[in-house]
């Protein structure tokens, strides 16, 4: 009985951890168009962010802007509903953009979990972006650039803007990624604690029946 217990204890703990890690995925941006830190020769027509899992299709919660050195915002992306998966926003540009340095800063929520993710990138129109940021950091951890010609860019995406480019183009640099939602790891902690509580106590209600 008391082997029994022990296996079935250990079990839970394990199934507690699998699922952990399962809730905890976020949508992470593994590809764009343009790519991080790209130097066009003309503006795009078009921005598209791949993400790592499905995203949510509601525009308040998965959305790119697209922002020029002014700050002034011009473009915007949605859910692309031509992807099955719904992992791809896409969105276009004001036509007739010059040259100069492009914010794209997104945001995604897993419709799994509701965990929501954002970030930013730079892309140059014959013009030098410069560093970039490093791809997804801890939650805790300050995001930090990666040492490349040019002045340094953003490492955030304040108000989320976003320009996308060639399609399939995968960045060199992945943008800053930070990344909030319900925390999952406390109530699995908690749930195991009371899995392990209560086998405790059978096991010794058990002892003394016997």
């Amino acid at each position: 009985m008391n082997r029994r217990m022990l296996i079935a204890l250990v079990l839970a703990l394990l199934l507690s951890m699998a699922l952990f890690n399962v809730a905890s995925a976020h949508a992470k941006l593994v590809s764009s168009d343009p790519a991080a830190g790209d130097k066009l020769d003309k503006a795009p027509a078009k921005v598209t962010l791949v993400f790592s899992e499905e995203i949510s299709a509601t525009a308040t919660d998965s959305f790119f802007n697209v922002s020029n050195e002014k700050g002034a915002n011009v473009g915007t992306g949605k859910l692309d509903t031509n992807d099955l998966d719904h992992k791809t926003l896409s969105g276009t540009l004001t036509a007739g953009l010059g040259d100069g340095l492009y914010t794209v800063a997104w945001q995604t929520i897993t419709p799994d979990d509701n965990g929501k993710s954002t970030g930013s990138f730079v892309f140059g129109v014959n013009k030098e972006p410069g560093p970039q940021p490093t791809a997804a950091p801890d939650d805790d951890e300050e995001p930090t650039a990666v040492a490349t010609a040019g002045a340094a860019q953003p490492t955030a995406a304040a108000s989320a803007a976003q320009p996308t480019a060639a399609a399939g183009a995968a960045p060199t640099t992945l943008p800053t990624t930070g990344e909030s939602g319900p925390n999952v790891l406390l109530y699995f902690l908690v749930a195991a604690i009371v899995l392990v509580a209560g086998g405790l106590a059978l096991l010794g209600s058990t002892k003394r029946a016997r």
